[in-house]
């Protein structure tokens, strides 16, 4: 198999070191987990993280773009969406940045997925399952796990106790720099194998190698990453996210700078208040105070 389908290349020496891609990229990710024929991997990492609830047989991948549906809506494109073999839509993403709204953004993105599922005259209960994963290389929640499920609930109202209202929509939110600090107990082997390979596939100890899943998305890796266009693709791709991470820095840092001006001007409009009243109760004339102050006669008689 070629083309990065999952079998080392005999024209290609890999008896030298090769330097990997991190799967933990997102271009890397999706090219890893999200192209055909590379499907029986991606079904391995997810019945990994779904850990039997359900258990996948296989998928069919599917257009990762869903365009905006109104001239001022916005537009989603996913590094993965599949649909499994009991009709579960899948989505996965790889975020390596904290932008503080993986949540949000999950629940945006299963709101497009479910678009235009009922035809007219459809019962509302053939709405699928929708499965949302974001695999995330920093800490986005304040819980001390490494995987959190997150799903309908209702709330304890004081007479009935908390319950599940439904799993219609299924969000896992995957921290993989707290895998160790996971006790083993609540996490089955594959997935922390999984999630080793995508922190790190060095880190793989060597009897894993001999699962075929595990085995193809190694010689896959080991192909792009010795494929000087893919690593150009992957270059690119940092330099796009390195200059918009840049930007929002900038962002962030102008609006902080913005922020801070206007709270210093507030406190000094308040000062200047504050003298004003002062001044005023100690008599001085009302041309005084606003001459001493700063404020004009019209804000000085508004208070």
């Amino acid at each position: 198999m070629n083309e990065h389908g999952g079998l080392l290349d005999p024209k290609l020496d890999y008896t030298k070191e090769v330097d990997l891609l991190p799967p933990k990229n997102d271009y890397v990710f999706s090219r890893l987990f999200g192209r055909r024929s590379h499907e029986r991997v991606l079904v391995c990492l997810l019945n990994a993280i779904l850990n039997g609830k359900p258990h996948i047989k296989s998928v069919s991948l599917d257009p990762t773009e869903y365009k905006k549906t109104r001239p001022d809506g916005k537009s989603i494109r996913l590094d993965i969406a599949a649909t499994s073999d009991n009709g579960t839509r899948l989505q996965i993403e790889m975020q390596c940045k904290n932008n503080g709204n993986i949540g949000d953004r999950a629940s945006f993105c299963q709101g497009r997925m479910r678009d235009d599922e009922l035809k007219e005259g459809e019962n509302y209960s053939n709405i699928p399952t929708i499965i949302s994963i974001w695999i995330c290389d920093e800490s986005v929640t304040n819980r001390k796990g490494c995987c959190h499920e997150i799903v309908s609930m209702y709330k304890d109202n004081g007479v009935d106790p908390i319950e599940i209202a439904s799993e219609k929509m299924r969000q896992f939110i995957i921290e993989i720099t707290k895998l160790e600090a996971t006790p083993k107990r609540f996490l089955n082997d594959m997935f922390s194998v999984w999630i080793k390979f995508i922190r790190d596939p060095k880190s793989i100890p060597e009897e894993f190698l001999n699962i075929p899943e595990v085995k193809e998305a190694m010689e896959t890796l080991t192909v792009m990453s010795s494929d000087p266009v893919t690593r150009a693709e992957y270059n690119a791709r940092v330099k796009e996210l390195n200059d918009f991470y840049a930007g929002q820095s900038v962002k962030y840092e102008e609006g902080l700078e913005k922020g801070k001006e206007e709270g210093r001007a507030e406190g000094e409009r308040l000062a200047k208040i504050e003298s004003a009243k002062r001044f005023l109760e100690m008599g001085f004339p009302l041309e005084q105070v606003a001459q001493g102050t700063g404020l004009s006669i019209e804000e000085i008689k508004e208070f």
